[in-house]
């Protein structure tokens, strides 16, 4: 059984860090395009980063929220000192 779980946290902590990365990789390059095109006054780029990029970026960020609720069970819980 522990080496399941051990496996199990093991697989978790990965999915989790993976999936921070696609998110955040994502978020980043929609915004920088998003900005790059004000900036440079081009539209179409704020129109085309919205398009392509929303969607996966909102897709990448529920996974990573799914795969962090469930590692919230699997990791170990720590002790909990007492309070003064």
């Amino acid at each position: 059984m522990t080496t399941t779980l051990n496996r199990a946290r093991t697989v978790c902590r990965a999915a989790f860090v993976t999936t921070l990365l696609v998110f955040l990789a994502l978020a980043t390059i929609l915004v920088g395009t998003q900005l790059a095109g004000v900036v440079l006054m081009r539209p179409g780029w704020v129109s085309w980063a919205s398009q392509a990029l929303l969607t996966p970026s909102i897709t990448a960020a529920v996974v990573f929220g799914l795969v962090a609720f469930i590692s919230g069970y699997l990791m170990p819980k720590t002790s909990q000192g007492t309070e003064s």
